[in-house]
Order: structure tokens, then C-alpha cells, then sequence
């Protein structure tokens, strides 16, 4: 074996590297070092999107929700023209009229003038009405005894008054008018029908029963 000791292993420090082992790792070096950029580059190209296709996307996204999702305009309906007051409460108190055969200062229902044809009631009323006569339900004998209109047998003696008329939103004015102290008020819902004023409800007095459509009116 060789000789061995402190000068010998300061010569092995000292040796120089052959040249072609320094120029391989150089290479090597380099190789590598291109590899890890081009690496990083693909990933930063396929991770951001450009500013371009971004704004397309969120453009065709709010395109779409707004197709979807966008609520339709609220429309407010017109309010409806009230009816003219005036010329309904004339109409209603044509329902009872100066007996026209009796004493003066005397009234009965409108009938008894010409018929319904002399009275402002719809032909749903009118209906109504002789539906009722033709059961009896005004009669002395299973009826109530008392005319629908005036509430009475034989009229009054006092004309009607109008207690008060509203306009309704669809048009309709709602007229209650006073028989006569004591008995119940007579109301009656006119609305238009032909340039008209029509009742195309009477109600005498109050409650579930006044109509006349109910089933078994107030009399």
C-alpha cells in the first residue's frame, strides 16, 4: 500500500476535475433548469384566462339569468270611473211610485204601474221576484204577508228617502232608501246596463238573509 499521512491527503484535496466531468454537470445543469421553466410556464398559461374570455363568460351568464329569471313588469289596473250617483239614486227611487189609482200622498211598489216593464230592475231580479210570487212566499196563507218592495199589504203613506248612495270601484252605486220610520230600509245595488241604471240586487233590511237572491229572503 501506498504511503499514507497529512501530505498525501492535502494532495487529493487539491486535485483539479477533468474537464469533461465540469462540462457534463454544466449541462446537465442547464438542462434541468430549462425543464422546471418550462414546466412552470404551462401551468400559469393553462390556469389564468385572458381578461377577454372572462368578461365573455360573465356577460352570457347575466344574459342568461336575466332570460330566466327576470321577473315580468308589474301592471297597475286602470281604477274604474264611478258611477254617476246622482242619476242612480233617481233611478232606485222610481222602485216605489205614487199609487196612480189610490188618494194622494200614497205609494206602491212600481209594478203596479205597467208591470215590471215600469220598474228599474234587472231580468235577473225581476226573475227572482216572480219565482217568489209563484211560490207563494208573499202570500197572506205560508208567506210573509207583506209586498217585497214596500215592505207592506197596502203601500205607504209617506214617500221614500234616500239614506245614502256609494259609489262603488266597478261602476255600481249602492242606494238605501228609508220606507218609512219603522220598517226596514230597502237597498238596492244599480249599476248600468244599456245606458241604464238597473237594481240588479234589492236587500231588505240587514244580515245574511236581506238579499233577495238568498235562499229564503227578508221580506
Amino acid at each position: 500500500m501506498g504511503t499514507t499521512g497529512p501530505g498525501h491527503i492535502a494532495n487529493l484535496r487539491v486535485k483539479a476535475m477533468p474537464p469533461t466531468i465540469t462540462l457534463v454537470r454544466a449541462l446537465l445543469s442547464f438542462a434541468t433548469l430549462v425543464v422546471l421553466v418550462g414546466c412552470g410556464a404551462t401551468v400559469a398559461t393553462n390556469s389564468v384566462s385572458t381578461p377577454t374570455q372572462s368578461t365573455a363568460s360573465a356577460s352570457s351568464a347575466v344574459a342568461s339569468g336575466t332570460r330566466i329569471f327576470s321577473p315580468s313588469p308589474a301592471t297597475t289596473p286602470s281604477p274604474a270611473v264611478p258611477g254617476d250617483v246622482a242619476g242612480a239614486k233617481q233611478a232606485a227611487l222610481g222602485l216605489i211610485v205614487p199609487d196612480p189609482s189610490g188618494p194622494q200622498g200614497h205609494w206602491v211598489d212600481c209594478s203596479q204601474l205597467d208591470g215590471w216593464a215600469s220598474c228599474p230592475l234587472s231580468t235577473e231580479v225581476e226573475a227572482r221576484l216572480d219565482l217568489l210570487r209563484s211560490q207563494g212566499y208573499f202570500s197572506d196563507v205560508g208567506g210573509c204577508g207583506e209586498e217585497y218592495i214596500t215592505h207592506t199589504q197596502n203601500g205607504l203613506n209617506n214617500g221614500p228617502e234616500v239614506l245614502s248612495a256609494i259609489a262603488g270601484a266597478n261602476g255600481s252605486v249602492t242606494v238605501v232608501i228609508q220606507r218609512a220610520p219603522g220598517l226596514p230600509n230597502l237597498t238596492a245595488v244599480m249599476t248600468i246596463e244599456n245606458g241604464t241604471w238597473l237594481a240588479s240586487d234589492l236587500a231588505s233590511g240587514s244580515g245574511p238573509a236581506a238579499s233577495i237572491f238568498s235562499a229564503k229572503p227578508n221580506c
